[in-house]
């Protein structure tokens, strides 16, 4: 039997097979909804491809409810509800891939009563982002086969090579399992450094140089927070160069210039649109 959980923003967890009588027949992933984006010149033939981004995705789960008696089953259908529907959105994943998960606000939806207690109902989440990510994220769940934090079909592993996403030389690779750039103006990424002197991080693979004028001591530690730069927690964005670091799809080789003791960490959820 499958099951559906919800992860709330704050990181609380509820599965719908909590609520007595509900449980999951069917939730299915309805796949990338790319819409390709052109323009067209009069006068000129045919059109100008200005690139493909992803719509929200589809995600389709069909429960049943069974109820002991009429009371039992509206308390039910009320529980339903108060789990499904929210203000905020939240994350849902299932039992056949529970390494992945999507991001989802909740369409309203109908029961179809089979009886007086019982009913199917079929409720469609829109994944709005247009992609799932990783249950795991790299700089707190180390990569493990056997975790359910990385357990999802077509994960995009090298088993040739185990990631490694803390680092204390100047040169290492990073790996990026999704099938996404992450792009910190539109993902999240943490970055962490510390060492002593006037660091310079350079991903050879994308070509992005991030690079920081003053100098740290031992006891400092900057950070890269999506777009801002932090030294012990205070934006520090004016005694850098303004340069971001993308993280590729595979492996991306790594450069930490600058610093005696050098000390890295990154952290990121694989991204997977397709």
């Amino acid at each position: 039997m499958e099951t559906l959980t919800i992860e709330r923003l704050d990181g609380t967890k509820e599965d719908i097979q909590d609520i007595n009588g509900a449980m999951l027949l069917t939730c299915d992933d309805q796949g990338p909804q790319p819409v390709i984006n052109y323009s067209q010149m009069a006068g000129v033939d045919g059109k100008q491809d200005n690139g493909t981004t992803f719509d929200s995705r589809p995600i389709t789960a069909t429960f049943s409810l069974a109820g002991i008696d009429k009371y039992s089953y509206t308390l039910a259908t009320r529980a339903i509800w108060s789990k499904l529907f929210s203000r905020e959105p939240y994350y849902i994943s299932w039992s056949r891939m529970p390494g992945m998960r999507y991001l989802v606000h909740c369409q309203p939806f109908q029961y179809s009563r089979l009886n007086a207690w019982t009913a199917s109902y079929t409720v469609q989440f829109d994944a709005f982002k247009g992609y799932p990510e990783s249950v795991g994220r790299t700089d707190l769940d180390p990569i493990n086969m056997l975790s359910d934090k990385y357990q999802m079909i077509g994960q995009g592993f090298d088993m040739s090579e185990d990631p490694i996403y803390h680092h204390t030389e100047s040169s290492f690779r990073i790996f990026n399992a999704g099938s996404e750039t992450i792009n910190p103006r539109q993902h999240f990424l943490l970055i962490s450094i510390k060492g002593v002197g006037t660091p310079t991080l350079t991903n050879l693979t994308t070509g992005d140089v991030f690079q920081y004028n003053s100098e740290l001591s031992a006891d400092d530690e900057l950070t890269i927070e999506g777009v801002y730069p932090k030294l012990n927690g205070v934006n520090c964005g004016r005694d850098t160069n303004h340069g971001l670091i993308t993280i590729a799809p595979g492996w991306n080789d790594m450069e930490l210039t600058g610093l005696s003791n050098p000390e890295s960490t990154f952290g990121f959820y694989f991204l997977y649109t397709k």
